[in-house]
């Protein structure tokens, strides 16, 4: 699929759901988010095995499971990063909708963690080419506020390697897809897709029907992947059941979390 280069997607080692996916090619690597801080060891040794250092790291948004892993490796500096993209609302904002929804904001952590390591950040400029090495990266959003939640603030990135484009959501959801399909209609369509906030209560049938993908990468632990919280298949509140129907209409292929790393090549 990838013409020699390598996509990889990292699981959730423990019941969280997170996300963390690794492009590896021609020498270079790019990496997208990378989960929760228990999945640092995880995360840093893939880096260590594609040999230590990353071209270019993208951010979709500032939620613990999909930073706090970069920040475990920016602590152990173990691996050279040339630069970090990425744009988040300002830390009012986060701090706020953060302690609506009972979490711990993160993003200042991370911030002052960048700042002490000397990683070089880049802000990401909608609808302009970002080069990275081997891969080029087209934002199709700017990380701006939407709402009182983080998840439509994601950042959305179009990658694009060896004669393939992977589409990378985060957790965006309905609230901002309107916009992105008025703006980018032609950058949005993909071969491949991340499916968006973890395949549950993210864009709607709509949105993934326009991308029209042939492969979906769910960063989705398997409880989530059956909507199954302890009482059986499909009897928790998520959603992820209906927009699994919605994909296999499109027949697409579909990745979700195992208990190792994901290869697709």
């Amino acid at each position: 699929m990838f013409n020699g280069d390598k996509l990889y997607m990292l699981p959730s080692v423990t019941p969280l759901q997170c996300m963390g996916f690794v492009l590896a090619g021609k020498g270079d690597v790019l990496a997208v988010d990378g989960g929760t801080a228990a999945e640092t060891d995880q995360l840093e040794n893939l880096l260590l095995s594609l040999g230590g250092k990353v071209t270019c790291w993208l951010l979709t948004h500032a939620h613990f499971d999909h930073i706090e892993a970069l920040i475990g490796v920016l602590e152990r500096g173990n691996v050279e990063i040339g630069r970090i993209c990425y744009q988040f609302p300002d830390s009012e904002y986060i701090e706020r909708v953060e302690r609506q929804e009972n979490r711990t904001a993160r993003a200042a952590d991370l911030e002052n963690t960048i700042a002490r390591r000397g990683v070089p950040v880049v802000r990401p400029q909608k609808g302009q080419w970002l080069e990275a090495g081997h891969f080029r990266v087209l934002p199709l959003s700017d990380g701006s506020a939407v709402g009182e939640s983080l998840n439509p603030s994601s950042v959305v990135y179009r990658v694009e390697t060896s004669g393939e484009s992977v589409l990378f959501l985060g957790d965006m959801d309905w609230r901002a897809e309107e916009k992105i399909l008025r703006e980018f209609p032609e950058e949005l369509r993909c071969r491949v897709v991340q499916m968006a906030h973890h395949g549950q209560q993210g864009v709607t049938e709509k949105f993934y029907r326009h991308i029209s993908p042939r492969v979906c990468l769910w960063p989705t632990p398997e409880w989530l992947w059956n909507n199954d919280i302890g009482a059986g298949f499909d009897t928790g509140p998520y959603k992820t059941l209906e927009t699994r129907g919605w994909m296999e209409k499109m027949n697409t292929v579909n990745y979700h979390f195992e208990n190792t790393v994901t290869i697709i090549e």
